[in-house]
């Protein structure tokens, strides 16, 4: 019998907007948690308009939102932080990523919820970090990738122009950063009996994604674009057919069996390409040749022998190609939700699996204000004072 998500009974009120706060939410939802999304009342998160379709789907938010419950509240009014405060007893963690300073000036900073919550955990999902000059600047993800350096450290690959990279980066892995520092500081409360704040950074982010190359970086002072197919064994190539294919060769015990597979016993006794030195060393010609090579059959049939000889290899897919990937099927990474007008939908699926505990998406992402009735109702308030609120703009 599968046992509920890892986090069941964590409940986050979540007032994060557009992608790095929201994704993180995301996370931890598919994990178990209860996500109460916050939205202003009007327009609700910005996000909900960002390549809005004309049938009412959007694949921005939804993407960003599933699986929580929606409630507005105006929290530049008195009512509306009252409200909060109110909601704050039952909650363990409070997601925000608006410009830093916001929460306290509105009076719902972690000062303002620890006096009502001691253990509460605020967790802000920032441009800069909670120190320096720029901690109170605004930001966005091409931000922090141009500050980290890896939108300069791209540039090779288009002549020397800074390369943006795709899927807001520095938001997604910001989010994966954010949703495990709420992770800690949970594990932290429940072994320690401490609340706290938590501030996870577009820049930091961004940086620790690199830190293979700043490590290399901090002790040499050299900073190297990547190259395309700078590790010959480890490389895309085009097949006969003119599909693509990858090879993954990092330890040398696997050159021969290549060059046997490939039929190509010559490469693995030629002087040029013996060891690894000589092999890197020649990239252009080696190149040259496994381009050659590879050009002689259909990528299947090069599948097949690879596999077959248990050489790390994989096809260069496309996305229609990835829906379609029987590795991406078996896991569940991609997956299908019951839409409340659109029907089946697919959706990303979580990438962590357990054995005993659920993991994954479970609804799609809610209408704006949904649950605003619902979760006030079972504060305690009245149908008069919610009219009350609504009447004064708090909801």
């Amino acid at each position: 019998m599968t046992e509920p998500g890892p986090l069941h009974g964590v409940r986050i009120l979540d007032f994060t907007r557009y992608q790095q706060g929201p994704y993180a939410t995301v996370m931890l939802s598919d994990l178990g948690a209860d996500v109460l999304k916050v939205e202003e009342p009007g327009n609700g998160d910005p996000g909900r308009s960002l390549g809005l379709q004309p049938d009412g789907w959007c694949s921005y938010f939804q993407a960003l939102n599933r699986n929580k419950r929606s409630i507005t509240i105006d929290i530049r009014k008195p009512e509306g932080v009252e409200l909060v405060k109110r909601l704050i007893a039952d909650y363990d963690v409070v997601t925000e990523n608006f410009r830093p300073g916001m929460m306290e000036k509105c009076g719902v900073g972690h000062d303002a919820l620890a006096a009502v919550n001691p253990r509460v955990i605020t967790a802000a999902a920032t441009g800069f970090g909670g120190d320096g000059p720029n901690a109170r600047r605004p930001s966005f993800d091409i931000i922090g990738q141009a500050m980290s350096g890896i939108m300069w450290n791209h540039s090779a690959a288009s002549g020397g122009t800074p390369i943006q990279l795709t899927g807001g980066l520095a938001d997604q892995v910001g989010a994966m950063i954010l949703a495990l520092g709420v992770c800690s500081a949970v594990i932290a409360r429940e072994k320690q009996g401490i609340g706290q704040h938590v501030d996870v950074s577009l820049l930091g982010s961004q940086i620790a994604l690199q830190s293979l190359q700043i490590q290399n970086f901090l002790r040499n002072g050299n900073q190297t674009p990547p190259q395309q197919r700078s590790n010959p064994t480890f490389a895309h190539f085009q097949a006969g057919d003119g599909l693509w294919l990858v090879v993954g060769i990092l330890d040398p015990k696997w050159w021969p069996r290549l060059c046997t597979v490939l039929e190509r016993d010559d490469m693995a006794i030629d002087e040029r390409f013996a060891t690894p030195y000589a092999r890197h060393h020649n990239r252009p010609a080696l190149l040259d040749e496994l381009d050659l090579t590879f050009a002689r059959r259909p990528r299947a049939e090069w599948l097949d022998r690879l596999v077959a000889a248990d050489i790390p290899n994989g096809p260069l897919n496309d996305y229609a190609a990835m829906a379609q990937e029987p590795q991406v099927i078996a896991n569940r990474y991609l997956e299908q939700l019951e839409h409340p007008s659109l029907g089946q939908i697919g959706v990303v699926g979580s990438p962590i699996r357990m054995s005993k505990n659920h993991t994954g998406p479970t609804a799609t992402a809610p209408e704006l204000g949904q649950h605003t009735e619902e979760v006030l109702l079972g504060l305690g308030y009245s149908w008069a004072e919610i009219e009350a609120l609504r009447a004064c703009g708090a909801i």
